[in-house]
């Protein structure tokens, strides 16, 4: 009986975590062939030393507040706007935005339940909030004269 019950309890978290990392439909995503997904990963260059200097010390902005790396791969090392969300030991998270190495700042004053990447710019990335109304709502930051600029407001706490 107990063997059963930690089966079920596995079972229930993977089928958790698949949730969280999935991508929603409306988003556009598309789910990728593991072939596919191969190719596509051997013909991105690798980072230059500078470039992974810059990123490791991103990381380690995020370290200082209690927060990991979500996605190494939202990181955009040619972008003038980068980004790394955070999540921290209780699962909250947080978009930390940079420019040239230097940080800027967050996405809000607060934490959100689910908040990922979904398109990157040269000077932009739009995040997208998953919300309690149902959906998710997407809000797009830019670098406006060295600054973090955001063109829609970013859905009230109560909602993320």
């Amino acid at each position: 009986m107990l063997g059963f019950l930690a089966t079920v309890a596995l079972l229930g978290s993977g089928a958790a975590i698949a949730y969280m990392v999935m991508p929603d439909e409306e988003d556009g995503a598309a789910v990728q062939a593991p072939a596919a997904a191969k190719s596509k990963a051997k013909s991105k260059p690798a980072l230059t030393k500078a470039q992974r200097r810059k990123r490791y010390a991103a990381v380690r902005v995020l370290g200082k507040e209690g927060y990991e790396p979500a996605r190494m791969a939202d990181w955009r090392p040619k972008a003038d706007l980068q980004v790394l969300v955070g999540r921290n030991d209780q699962g909250a998270m947080r978009a930390f935005f940079f420019s040239d190495g230097e940080f800027l700042g967050h996405d809000d004053a607060s934490t959100s339940n689910s908040v990922r990447v979904v398109k990157g710019e040269k000077g932009a990335i739009t995040l997208s909030y998953r919300v309690s109304t149902g959906g998710r709502e997407r809000v797009r930051f830019s670098l406006e004269d060295g600054s973090l600029a955001h063109t829609d407001p970013v859905p009230p706490s109560t909602l993320r």
